[in-house]
């Protein structure tokens, strides 16, 4: 069921963004489809690299994000050091999470390259439930982030 509601939702996305080549509508497009796409999630966005390792928030749905992240703070930052995707359970044991919301219990945050493999933001996404994320959502939201390579 899960994979499904995978597949589905990057038909949509692909049919949405079809000839699309501007980044920001595209990431808009997303984070809107994610974070309608599943109850637990609470937000859904990018984190965009705006400098000498440094993320602001946007775009994204759900409450107010942690407007900028240095790439020394947070799984998003991690995410954006290391260029490797994140998969954390249970934020609450994390030292080095950032609570942007209290409500947030775990999330999965992969980092976003370019055409010419330039990193360009991280995708995070937040779920009210702790351990709401595994391989099957890397996999899938691999194949979406990979949309801003042809970009």
């Amino acid at each position: 069921m899960k994979e499904q509601k995978y597949k589905d939702l990057i038909r949509d996305i692909n049919s949405l963004i079809s000839g699309e080549d501007d980044v920001i509508t595209i990431m808009s497009t997303i984070s809107c489809e994610i974070f309608h796409s599943a109850d637990h999630i609470n937000w859904a966005g990018f984190y965009r690299v705006v400098g000498n390792r440094t993320l602001k928030v946007g775009p994204y749905q759900g409450g107010h994000g942690c407007l900028v992240i240095s790439y020394d703070k947070g799984v998003c930052g991690k995410c954006a050091a290391d260029r490797t995707p994140q998969i954390v359970h249970d934020v609450t044991k994390l030292e080095y999470h950032i609570a942007c919301s209290s409500e947030t219990r775990s999330e999965i945050v992969l980092p976003v390259f370019n055409s010419k493999g330039e990193l360009i933001a991280v995708l995070d996404i937040d779920s009210l439930e702790v351990g709401s994320f595994d391989e099957v959502d890397l996999k899938y939201l691999s194949e979406v982030v990979k949309v801003f390579k042809s970009v």
